[in-house]
């Protein structure tokens, strides 16, 4: 195992190694319908071409009258309708016009559809319709295929199966497709402290949790969850649980929480070495979070050589759900499918709207929890919450953003240009 407890990483150099590890993972086929009424987010692993035009054919964009006013004239003959859901075999003489709904079927010979705001109506009792202009040619006329041809892509990889992605493909014919799998994902506690939720506690005990915290941020990715307990205060212990998780064929991804720094009773990084571990992040210079281990766990053949992804996050509970946001949530995004440029933590900008300058350690990239507002002038304005410890979670729990205060300043006063990360 590489020996990186000296070297204090960069954020976005933790950031670079972690995403750079974190490929796709294998496809399955899935009926769409049952996208829609899963749970998370899916993301195509296949292209996904049309089978049939939108739309389908040639109809009208509005509610009003089909005309074909090839003369020149605005009053017409009424010789008909065409309603949605119903063919129309009529066809259009110069002058004639028919009553249609949006959505239904353009008769032959229609030059134009008029909407029924801008017609007279006050004689189609004798089958007339008077014009309130001459409509131009093709208005309001959704052609076969205008929107999308037979055999176009509807989907690409990585695309995102959002509810309008659903609808496209729903009306382009599509009924299933090949998305990537979701990842399972395995979560242990560490340490004698912690207390299982539910379970009866004194003021001595910590409760356990920032296991579930993540547990449900995880689930909220979409990925499948198992929370694997607390592991107590001894090598054996935590070997046999990380052994254990790594050894089911069906998880991806083992996220410890505390034990993870280099204490007498810090058991994470001897069980990781103990079970060849690779690790490519392991203290970062950053605040709350630094300590921060990343790599991957050897594993079974059954997976064809795809080694487990490791994350043994900070104990704090701030730290802890910090560091989720930062590093584990892109790496999740990117394990199912979603492409890097998309899943990297992009700051937006606003402005430090605190009544004092907020002061910092030069070195160290600091996550401020905030809130923001906007100004009247349209600037964003970040105010960083009370409470900043990392044990502090009332903070992060009243937050809105990370403010981000980069490493190389000290002091940034109000009304200095900030980033954040929205949370």
């Amino acid at each position: 195992m590489n020996d990186l407890t000296k070297a204090l990483l960069p954020v976005a150099v933790a950031l670079d190694e972690i995403l750079s590890a974190c490929t796709p993972l294998s496809s399955v086929r899935v009926c769409l319908a049952d996208v829609a009424m899963g749970d998370g987010v899916r993301v195509l692993a296949a292209e996904v071409r049309s089978v049939r035009a939108i739309p389908a054919f040639t109809n009208s964009a509005m509610d009003g009258y089909a005309v074909n006013v090839a003369a020149g004239t605005t009053t017409v003959r009424l010789v008909g309708e065409s309603l949605a859901g119903h063919g129309s075999e009529v066809v259009l003489g110069v002058g004639d016009a028919v009553a249609i709904t949006t959505g239904a079927p353009l008769p032959r010979g229609t030059t134009a559809v008029v909407m029924r705001e801008h017609v007279d109506e006050s004689r189609v009792s004798d089958g007339v319709v008077v014009l309130g202009s001459l409509p131009v040619d093709g208005e309001h006329i959704r052609v076969r295929g205008d929107d999308v041809d037979v055999d176009a892509v509807v989907g690409s990889v990585g695309d995102v199966l959002t509810p309008a992605r659903l609808n496209l493909l729903w009306s382009a014919g599509i009924t299933d497709v090949q998305v990537v799998r979701r990842a399972t994902v395995a979560i242990l506690a560490s340490g004698d402290e912690l207390t299982e939720i539910g379970a009866p506690f004194t003021d001595d005990d910590v409760i356990n949790s920032n296991a579930w915290s993540i547990a449900a941020a995880c689930r909220q990715l979409g990925c499948a969850v198992r929370v694997l307990g607390i592991a107590k205060d001894t090598l054996a212990d935590h070997v046999a649980r990380i052994a254990g998780a790594v050894n089911d064929d069906a998880v991806d991804v083992v996220i410890t929480i505390g034990g993870v720094s280099i204490g007498s009773h810090d058991f994470v990084r001897p069980a990781l070495q103990q079970l060849g571990a690779t690790l490519a992040v392991w203290k970062l210079a950053m605040r709350p979070g630094k300590p921060l281990a990343f790599g991957s766990l050897p594993t079974t053949a059954a997976r064809g050589g795809r080694d487990v992804v490791f994350f043994g996050l900070p104990g704090n509970p701030v730290s802890s759900l910090v560091t989720f946001e930062v590093f584990v949530r892109p790496a999740l995004r990117a394990l199912r499918g979603e492409a890097r440029e998309v899943v990297e933590v992009v700051a937006q900008r606003g402005v430090l709207a605190d009544a004092v300058p907020f002061t910092k350690k030069l070195g160290l990239t600091v996550f401020a929890r905030a809130t923001t507002s906007v100004a009247i002038d349209g600037r964003v304005q970040v105010s960083t919450v009370d409470r900043q410890g990392s044990g502090q979670i009332s903070g992060l729990a009243n937050a809105t953003v990370l403010c981000c205060f980069p490493a190389d300043s000290g002091v940034v006063s109000p009304g200095d240009e900030v980033e954040f990360i929205p949370l």
